[in-house]
């Protein structure tokens, strides 16, 4: 079964917004995964990290959405069928809630903390009064929104996968560089 030709690619700014947030994802999940491990006095700087590259995938999300309600996507191949669309469009549903869930359950966590943001050239305090019995579930909840996110993440790239080396449809090659 030879490759079968897509039409359409996205355009260079949604593949640069696509592969700049999960690489930043997998960075951000990794540290959340790590910093336990880390000497005590890292850790306050690490987290700091951790926020900042949150908060920027935050940005990007509001950026990358912003130009999606102006660049609509290529076409679904129509020979794909409807179980493969319906997942697809649901799956894409599902990313665009986390991505934008998890980094604002994050910066929750922490203002119910007491504690600010710290940008390095600017501080955005906490609007909030410290309170461990909001912030604790809440951090919970943060944590098992980014298992989530990866694991949703996962299944999409193992998708994406399906259709290049299984299917050969060219569903893949539309998000690559061209």
């Amino acid at each position: 079964m030879g490759t079968i030709p897509h039409p359409q690619s996205y355009d260079a700014l949604s593949r640069f917004f696509h592969w700049t947030m999960a690489g930043l994802i997998l960075v951000v999940f990794s540290m959340g995964l790590t910093v336990d491990v880390l000497p005590r006095a890292m850790e306050q700087t690490y987290v700091n990290l951790h926020m900042v590259l949150g908060t920027l995938i935050l940005a990007l999300y509001a950026a990358r959405l912003a130009w999606r309600f102006r660049h609509k996507p290529p076409p679904a191949d129509p020979t794909l069928g409807r179980f493969i669309d319906v997942t697809s469009r649901w799956g894409h549903v599902g990313l665009w809630a986390l991505m934008l869930a998890v980094p604002l359950i994050g910066i929750a966590v922490i203002f119910w903390r007491g504690r600010g943001i710290d940008f390095y050239l600017f501080q955005i305090p906490s609007p909030l009064a410290a309170n461990r019995a909001v912030a604790r579930p809440m951090k919970e909840a943060h944590e098992l929104a980014a298992y989530a996110l990866v694991g949703l993440a996962a299944l999409h790239a193992a998708a994406a996968l399906w259709h290049h080396f299984i299917r050969r449809d060219g569903v893949l090659r539309r998000m690559l560089p061209e």
